[in-house]
């Protein structure tokens, strides 16, 4: 299973793959199928005690080759600030898991739920 990221310190914002544990790449995009979205409350708890952002979010699933954000796709994404799971944009619900999500250059990941 493969954890991808957004990293904000690397280069103005990249996405980071953790394989196994480990951080094995920084890439501008790239796609997951099967894709479950993971929030360690302990870790959003401590990011709202402390104001300060740390890794506890995170989409793990398959890596597939990019092809586009595909048709009826949404935006999700994740701020401890507003919520203790995934949302889907415009309306921010809750999003737990989607059959794909292409994380772009831009820093936004679309999702088919």
């Amino acid at each position: 299973m493969t954890d991808v990221y957004r990293n904000l310190r690397r280069g103005g914002g990249c996405w980071s793959v953790r394989e196994g544990g480990r951080v094995v790449a920084h890439l501008p995009e790239l796609a997951l199928r099967d894709v479950r979205l993971i929030v360690q409350p302990g870790g959003r708890a401590a990011c709202l005690r402390t104001g300060q952002r740390s890794v506890h979010a995170v989409a793990r699933g398959t890596r597939t080759n990019l092809a586009g954000i595909p048709e009826g796709a949404v935006e999700v994404g994740y701020s401890p600030w507003q919520a203790d799971h995934f949302t889907s944009r415009p309306g921010f619900r809750n999003a737990l898991c989607a059959r794909l999500i292409v994380f772009t250059s831009n820093g936004t990941a679309w999702a088919l739920l």
